[in-house]
């Protein structure tokens, strides 16, 4: 077993993938770059009270907030910081909901990974099929060793999807985030590349 010291595991060379943005498929989703022009999909689910309870961002009051974040996205992604798919449906492009990684470590071989669905469509199985596409292309296109997310406490659909997507609960992060104006503990799931 190689040792701490051990120059073996070279950081991660990422770059052919912020070149040009990944398109992933399942049997039934298509995972493309998020645009602006998908903003009246994005603001559907963003103003859902239901749907940001367990979200970081604020619940969208406007197409405005909406059309604000869709313009962070590209700069999040030439910045390596972030990568974010739209949920779209076969074989009509309904889009549907959002997922992605988010701080991306090539040093560490490790990211971490979100994702939200429009309310219509909860329910189907869909999420499940996005996240493990997610990471499967983690694990055999990136060559990452490590996936993670987090998801509320008591947000037992987000639990259920990693946990179908074989990720292990690792721990209860006590007052993790600040959310809607209060501390939120979070759930901590993982999966190993292999494992």
């Amino acid at each position: 077993m190689p040792s701490s010291e051990n120059s073996s595991f070279e950081p991660l060379d990422l770059s052919r993938f912020f070149d040009q943005h990944p398109m992933l498929e399942t049997e039934r989703l298509t995972l493309r770059q998020i645009t602006v022009a998908d903003a009246e999909d994005v603001f559907a689910y963003g103003s859902d009270p239901e749907v940001t309870k367990y979200m970081i961002f604020p619940t969208h009051r406007t197409l405005a907030d909406s059309i604000q974040w869709l313009q962070g996205v590209p700069g999040e992604f030439a910045r390596k910081e972030r990568m974010s798919f739209a949920i779209t449906l076969k074989p009509d492009g309904k889009f549907i909901g959002s997922c992605g990684f988010h701080d991306i470590s090539p040093k560490h071989h490790r990211l971490m990974m979100g994702y939200v669905l429009n309310r219509n469509y909860w329910g189907n199985g869909y999420m499940t099929e996005a996240v493990h596409e997610l990471i499967c292309f983690a694990f055999e296109e990136m060559s990452m060793h490590r996936v993670a997310a987090t998801c509320d406490f008591d947000n037992v659909r987000s639990a259920a999807v990693m946990e179908r997507c074989g990720m292990k609960l690792e721990g209860i992060l006590r007052d993790f985030e600040l959310r809607h104006g209060r501390f939120v503990t979070a759930k901590t799931y993982a999966i190993l590349n292999g494992n």
